[in-house]
């Protein structure tokens, strides 16, 4: 289910307490990310690993790369999660800002994977370049299975965050994404900055 469905159901929810009871709906604005092809595109390329907590202390590889090129999208990710045994490989079909003028940029595609029950899933990759030296990197991902390991920092060694590199690149004349398409990507919702 998108933001927007999710938005749209608590309205509709909304409206249905306020019709039953008599109480008056406010309605007040919020803003909503809106998240975007970059402009101009640059590509994201790293790896590394990250420590679960949540499953008992084991950790995942990564390898990502993803960008814009030629009026389209191009990559791929890999994610290996060593205490499920999960394995999520698939190309880069979509590359967003998910904070408009950040320095997060979010790959999405579908995948394969070794799980026999969902074979097939969309996959939302989320990472941060910070200028080393001193700055933490940060990776997470998110299926459309409900699978997420949140957005978490990489490092340094030798601590419970993990370790790696994400190097987000400067844009050059063929750096240049198609229409954007956010279907193509799983939900993010529990992948925060």
């Amino acid at each position: 289910m998108t933001r927007a469905h999710r938005t749209i159901r608590r309205f509709v929810y909304a409206l249905a307490v306020a019709a039953t009871t008599g109480a008056m709906l406010l309605l007040t604005p919020r803003s909503a990310p809106a998240h975007a092809v970059p402009s101009p595109c640059d590509f994201t390329t790293g790896g590394g690993w990250v420590i679960i907590p949540e499953e008992g202390g084991d950790q995942g590889n990564f390898g990502i790369v993803g960008g814009c090129k030629n009026d389209g999208f191009y990559g791929h990710i890999n994610w290996v999660d060593h205490n499920t045994g999960l394995h999520v490989n698939g190309p880069v079909t979509m590359y967003l800002d998910p904070f408009p003028t950040s320095d997060y940029r979010d790959l999405c595609g579908t995948a394969k994977t070794n799980d026999p029950g969902n074979p097939t899933v969309k996959f939302r990759v989320r990472t941060l370049d910070v200028d080393e030296p001193g700055g933490l990197d940060r990776f997470g991902i998110a299926l459309s299975t409900g699978y997420v390991v949140s957005t978490r920092e990489l490092g340094p060694p030798g601590q419970n965050g993990g370790g790696g590199n994400i190097q987000r690149h400067k844009p050059n004349p063929s750096n240049t994404g198609g229409p954007g398409d956010e279907s193509a990507c799983a939900d993010d919702t529990f992948l925060d900055r």
